[in-house]
């Protein structure tokens, strides 16, 4: 029985007693199971325990005639001391107190082997983890690098040769690209360019600066502002700061416009002369329903991400958000697609795009500058809209420029012309402007 209990406890036993020590904590590990198993089928084994079966051996020695085996008698007993009532060991304890202790300590060894395999758990999974991110990167960083040294794709032949026939001129230390009619012989391909052309005396066509072929210096503060003094430097640059001219403009150019005629009605500049403006499918000041796509929203109004954004922005980024804002039918082809993307890396433009959405804030900031110039100047003003565009959705839109500016005309191109009529609908933008031209 001693030897019993001292393998059980898995400690020293002296006198009867069982010493729990710190090695039941370790004994889960090696055989906890079976120890756990013997304390849940104590009941089955009560039965065959020595001390259980003691009186049953001496009935059956009496009856077998044989002299009963006398019983153990205890060191404290043969010297004449009273037996203590000690752990475990007492034969004369109650069974089902002899285990309680053994099943509370199974119990409390499970609870800390859970305990500690879900730690062990948790630290393999954190591990794992930390491997592959470390995989990740080390497979992305190449891949970025790679990405952020690739050159911008080659100009088209046409993108080419409108390049060749334009000019520069600076502004500020910056170079921008504009083109001239006068001594250009216009190009078949280009509709719009082509009848205003032969409609005028002389075009002239700007990029902005961070647009197009013009420069896109970063970081810097792009502004409407600074954009119309740029359009009356171009045009005391060509010796046309008192020549009346007819604006025609899109989109930004359109805040850009209201700018211009802002500066003309107070008389601020005394460098251009407006006869006439034509806005079409823009930002128009007044509108509240002005609606971004969601890549423009995020590069908008990402933050501190928007320039990871604008560095990874590549053609299909592109071309995916740029493709629904065109009709169902008029949408680009790829070539042209590309040619629209050269414009936009040329000068590592798409690195500036999120500085230059920031004109969204100025035009609410300035709406009643600009608007209250469109509503108190007597030129003529005309408005080419394609109805199925989602930035300035129709009606509402077309509902609050008219509101606003009532003596304004309007042309409404056919159902499926989107944001971009001048590229969607070419004879038809140029009809509407032409029919406005003549009007006056």
């Amino acid at each position: 029985m001693e030897k019993r209990w001292g393998g059980l406890c898995g400690g020293s036993r002296r006198e009867g007693h069982c010493s729990m020590v710190g090695g039941a904590r370790w004994a889960l590990k090696v055989g906890a199971r079976s120890l756990c198993s013997a304390a849940a089928t104590s009941t089955s084994r009560r039965s065959s325990s020595p001390l259980l079966r003691q009186p049953r051996l001496a009935n059956r020695r009496s009856a077998a005639g044989l002299p009963e085996r006398p019983l153990a008698v205890s060191a404290a007993a043969a010297a004449g001391r009273p037996a203590r009532t000690v752990g475990c060991a007492d034969a004369t304890s109650d069974p089902a107190r002899l285990w309680a202790p053994r099943r509370a300590l199974c119990s409390a060894i499970l609870r800390r082997a859970a305990w500690d395999n879900a730690a062990m758990v948790r630290r393999d999974r954190l591990r794992r983890m930390r491997e592959w991110w470390v995989q990740v990167g080390l497979l992305a960083v190449p891949l970025l690098a790679a990405y952020l040294h690739i050159p911008p794709p080659q100009l088209s032949p046409a993108l080419h040769s409108w390049k060749t026939s334009g000019k520069f001129f600076t502004y500020k230390g910056l170079r921008i690209f504009y083109q001239d009619s006068v001594g250009v012989v216009g190009s078949p391909e280009i509709v719009i360019w082509e009848g205003l052309t032969l409609r005028f005396h002389r075009v002239i066509a700007l990029d902005f600066l961070g647009f197009g072929f013009s420069d896109k210096p970063r970081p810097h503060q792009y502004s409407i502002f600074e954009q119309a003094s740029i359009v009356e430097s171009l045009l005391r640059h060509l010796g046309l700061q008192n020549r009346r001219i007819n604006l025609l403009s899109h989109d930004y150019g359109d805040i850009v416009a209201q700018e211009l005629l802002y500066r003309y009605k107070q008389n601020r500049s005394g460098r251009l002369t407006i006869k006439s403006l034509c806005l079409s499918n823009g930002a128009f000041s007044g509108s509240l329903t002005l609606t971004l796509t969601s890549d423009l929203q995020l590069l908008k109004d990402g933050g501190v991400l928007s320039p990871i954004l604008t560095r990874l922005m590549n053609f299909f980024v592109f071309s995916r958000g740029l493709t629904p804002v065109f009709g169902p039918y008029t949408r680009p082809s790829e070539s042209e697609l590309w040619d629209m993307w050269a414009g936009i890396r040329n000068n590592d433009g798409n690195l500036v795009i999120d500085s230059l959405l920031q004109y969204i804030n100025q035009r609410k900031k300035f709406r009643r500058r600009w608007v209250g110039a469109l509503a108190s100047v007597t030129i003529p003003i005309h408005f080419i809209y394609g109805p199925l565009d989602p930035i300035n959705p129709y009606p509402e839109f077309l509902e609050l420029y008219r509101k606003t500016l009532p003596r304004s005309t309007v042309s409404i191109l056919d159902d499926h012309i989107s944001h971009y009529p001048q590229l969607e609908d070419p004879m038809g933008f140029l009809n509407a402007y032409m029919g406005f031209i003549n009007s006056f």
